[in-house]
């Protein structure tokens, strides 16, 4: 049905040619009506004074004598006039006879393309000589004319619709890949034509299919990876939980086995969590509800919480904290310092140091976390901020690639950047992360 419709449906390539006829055909109707109103006063001037100054040959060869009137009516007939001779009692001669007696002669004209009439007297007859004949050069020009006009339109309608095929090619190349795309090919790209407006349509369109292709790839890691992170501990609980089944194990095995189960549904439940939040914040424009709250407190109360990870590993904190006020969302804002201080710790060997610095400038609240952990190679560097994403310093089994991803998406949300680089200085690495603010926010 469907397809029917389609058939019946009329190419843009026949609205195109038929459009150029319509215009061309109205175009040259109103060029030669308006020239003809325009010149209409002069032609029927022109003609009147050819009918009168034959007329007045004839009227020459009456007073020269020797000419019969059928003789004078053939010195001056020809093929450009119709002439008739008549007498007195025809009705055109006796309803203008006062006219003819006064001036020798009566003309008239009538109709926008003037038709020319004379009646003149030649001895005791009458000559009508009409300008209109069939024979006449004057409408054997104009009926060249309106052909070649005709023909001019015909032949251009013939070009245009040949021209046509290239003009909307590139309409029909977009909508082929268009329909490779509707398949799920996204390799699919358009040939840019070098028509600005075609070309800025084919970039656009490249641009799509090339979002889509990034779109459709990261559709596929996203379940790649999910299967991997949910697979790996419900395999160690699984393998787990049947050693526990045995009854050979020690006590002691029981209670290492139990603790590697509670430890893989945490990592389970946590890898859960995240993927919700993180969903759920992709799906937002806004950060949601906004409260005003002590930036620096927040990040002194998230290290107090992590007090245990970092004193077991015997960290040295340098913590330099401004007093500032914050308007945003208080929870969102602490899975950053979470996330971001908990990698820090992560990364940073025994008896290492983390540095960790709020301040404000002109335009921006400013947060630095250092660590003198390794360093990040530039391939991770590049794709640490992606989801499930694990470089070198990431193969911790606690971690599943979603922290950093749903710091930058928080940050995103807040109007704010991060970024992370290696301190070539001191060593180690640097998360910079950089907030607006109203001047308001921090009365």
């Amino acid at each position: 049905m469907d397809k029917k419709k389609a058939k019946n449906k009329t190419s843009l390539q026949f609205k195109l040619t038929l459009m150029f006829f319509f215009v061309m055909l109205v175009s040259a109707s109103i060029s030669v009506s308006v020239l003809v109103m325009v010149c209409s006063p002069v032609m029927k001037s022109n003609a009147e004074q050819q009918l009168v100054e034959l007329s007045m040959a004839m009227d020459q060869l009456e007073e020269k004598g020797g000419f019969t009137v059928d003789e004078i009516v053939s010195i001056v007939n020809n093929s450009a006039y119709s002439l008739s001779v008549v007498d007195k009692n025809d009705s055109r001669v006796h309803d203008h006879f006062a006219d003819i007696v006064h001036k020798g002669y009566y003309v008239s004209s009538e109709g926008v393309v003037p038709n020319a009439t004379i009646i003149s007297q030649v001895y005791d007859k009458f000559v009508i000589i009409d300008s209109f004949s069939s024979d006449s050069v004057y409408w054997v020009v104009n009926l060249v004319v309106i052909i070649a006009f005709m023909v001019c339109i015909v032949i251009g309608t013939i070009i245009t619709a040949f021209m046509s095929r290239s003009i909307i090619q590139p309409i029909r190349d977009l909508s082929a890949a268009a329909a490779e795309i509707a398949k799920g090919n996204f390799k699919v790209r358009v040939r840019e034509p070098s028509d600005p407006e075609y070309s800025i349509l084919a970039q656009n369109f490249n641009k799509m299919a090339e979002e889509l292709a990034g779109t459709e790839t990261l559709r596929g890691d996203f379940i790649s990876n999910v299967s991997h992170e949910f697979k790996t501990p419900l395999a160690s609980i699984q393998g787990f939980a049947k050693l526990l089944q045995s009854d050979d194990i020690t006590e002691q095995e029981r209670e290492e086995y139990t603790q590697i189960i509670i430890d893989e549904t945490s990592r389970l439940s946590k890898l859960s969590s995240n993927i919700l939040r993180l969903t759920k914040l992709e799906n937002q424009k806004t950060v949601g509800k906004k409260t005003r709250f002590s930036l620096d407190e927040q990040i002194r109360k998230i290290l107090l919480v992590l007090e245990p990870e970092w004193s077991k590993k015997k960290i040295d904190l340098d913590i330099d904290l401004e007093d500032i006020m914050y308007v945003g969302s208080e929870e969102l804002m602490a899975q950053i310092w979470q996330n971001i201080i908990n990698n820090a710790i992560k990364f940073t060997p025994e008896g290492g140091k983390i540095s960790v610095k709020l301040f404000r400038n002109e335009k921006n609240i400013s947060a630095e976390i250092w660590d003198n952990g390794p360093s990040i190679a530039p391939d991770v560097k590049a794709k640490i901020f992606d989801k499930f994403y694990q470089g070198d310093r990431s193969r911790a089994t606690e971690g599943n690639g979603l922290g950093l991803a749903l710091v930058k998406r928080i940050i995103e949300l807040s109007e704010g950047s991060i970024e992370v680089e290696n301190d070539m200085k001191k060593g180690g690495v640097c998360f910079r992360i950089s907030l607006p603010y109203l001047i308001e926010d921090m009365m």
